[in-house]
């Protein structure tokens, strides 16, 4: 049956409210930045405060409501596109939408299913139909409301919108399980680095000594970055080096996609030829190194492993930490990780418009540099916990190519119902497994 969506959906426009409006504590909000097409980041919330929430609850979200960015860049930067739309889940509720975006929900729930709704609208189908409605220049694209009401669509029964649902969610419930149980891992790891090395309770801290004049543990001290180890970056690539095909080249982007596992968009190549020239006259990243973003995202590490294989990186754009025998890599990244030392190490960055890391800087960071056996015991508990977290990351990587082969055949028709759900279990459960 052929609805349209003006007739058949609620929408609600995010909030419009002033500057002088936020806070640093009440009603957490949802805005365009804050989401993206595979989720919502908690890192960088806004607060409205509370004497303004009744004149906005009607902006609060509830679980399953789906919101569509309506102002952004242009489709093919996926990433900041307008058009890009989430399912708001469990731990999302109760967040106010903020302005430059749109909340849907279902009139009737016996005519069209919300949670199916949510794929509908992350569907190349109704993708398509509202970016070739933007208005505006690439950099700065609109979707008016009126050309998300317009969508049609030929709805199967209420049955079996329940039932694609039902498929699709359970690839969606297992991902946002394992995103659970990486952000515990995450939070286990920086609580043993903050426990052993801001408070000092190590192993056998009880019967250490510690220098009067420094307050550190014997053996311990604190020094520059680049005394302990080589703080470099690559040779210049130009141009005229690109290729269609050949070895991966990583920015800032790519390095915090493959930290989290994703797959990457819009990937750079040289040349093998390029490669080799390079590899020849110069190192190569290597298993044990550390990269770290200089513009963007600010102090982001990565720690290389042997699973990485060949690839090379943009000058300026990372910097290049390389294994050192006197200071754990895994030790490390927790240090980049911790707050304060991020904190540290941004007011150390330089620019106006644009902040940015540069490598006399870093080489000059003050960082505590415990005694070896005590990182390599750390190593010892650390490493685990990042294996688990990299087969999780894996899980998810296969849960969303698998999902997101289903959803287009599904919506289309193209398979059955019926005979794939009896097989999604079975492929859940392989890809449990795999890792």
């Amino acid at each position: 049956m052929i609805l349209r969506f003006e007739e058949n959906c609620e929408f609600t426009n995010g909030g419009s409210w002033t500057a002088n409006e936020y806070s640093n504590v009440g009603y957490p909000v949802l805005k365009v930045s804050n989401f993206d097409k595979d989720g919502i980041s908690y890192s960088d919330l806004s607060y409205l405060q509370i004497s303004s929430f009744e004149k906005y609850k009607r902006n609060q979200l509830e679980i399953y409501d789906i919101v569509i960015a309506t102002v952004g860049s242009h489709p093919s930067l996926v990433n900041s596109a307008a058009g890009r739309c989430i399912s708001i889940p469990k731990d999302a509720s109760g967040l106010l939408l903020n302005q430059n975006a749109v909340c849907l929900r279902t009139k009737d729930t016996k005519v069209i299913n919300q949670r199916y709704l949510g794929y509908l609208c992350k569907s190349q189908i109704f993708q398509h139909f509202i970016q070739q409605r933007g208005k505006g220049a690439a950099n700065q694209m609109r979707i008016p409301i009126s050309g998300i009401k317009d969508f049609e669509f030929d709805f199967p029964t209420i049955q079996t919108q329940r039932k694609i649902a039902s498929i699709l969610s359970s690839y969606d419930d297992l991902i946002e399980n394992n995103l659970k149980r990486i952000q515990l891992l995450e939070e286990k790891a920086q609580l043993t680095y903050e426990e052993w090395f801001v408070k000092m309770r190590f192993p056998g801290y009880e019967t250490a000594k510690f220098d009067a004049v420094t307050g550190l543990p014997e053996g311990w001290e604190k020094g520059k970055l680049g005394q302990l180890l080589e703080v470099t970056s690559s040779k210049r690539i130009f141009l005229s080096d690109y290729v269609d095909e050949g070895i991966p080249f990583y920015r800032g982007k790519e390095i915090i996609l493959k930290s989290k596992n994703e797959a990457l968009n819009d990937l750079l190549y040289i040349s093998n030829e390029k490669f080799e020239e390079i590899k020849n006259k110069y190192d190569l990243p290597k298993s044990g190194d550390i990269l770290v973003t200089a513009v963007g995202t600010l102090g982001y590490p990565y720690l290389i492993t042997e699973s990485d294989g060949d690839f090379y990186f943009k000058d300026g754009n990372l910097i290049w930490l390389k294994k050192s025998k006197v200071i754990s890599s895994t030790y490390l990244i927790s240090c980049f990780k911790n707050e304060n030392f991020q904190a540290h190490l941004l007011n150390t960055a330089i620019g106006s418009s644009q902040k940015a890391l540069t490598i006399s800087s870093l080489k000059d960071i003050l960082i505590l540099n415990p005694k070896i056996e005590i990182q390599l015991k750390f190593d010892d508990l650390i490493i685990p916990l990042l294996n688990s977290i990299e087969n999780l990351q894996n899980q998810n990587r296969l849960l969303k190519e698998a999902r997101d082969i289903l959803l287009p055949r599904l919506m289309s028709g193209m398979i059955d119902v019926d005979k794939v759900s009896g097989q999604v279990g079975e492929e859940l459960e392989m890809i449990r497994n795999k890792n």
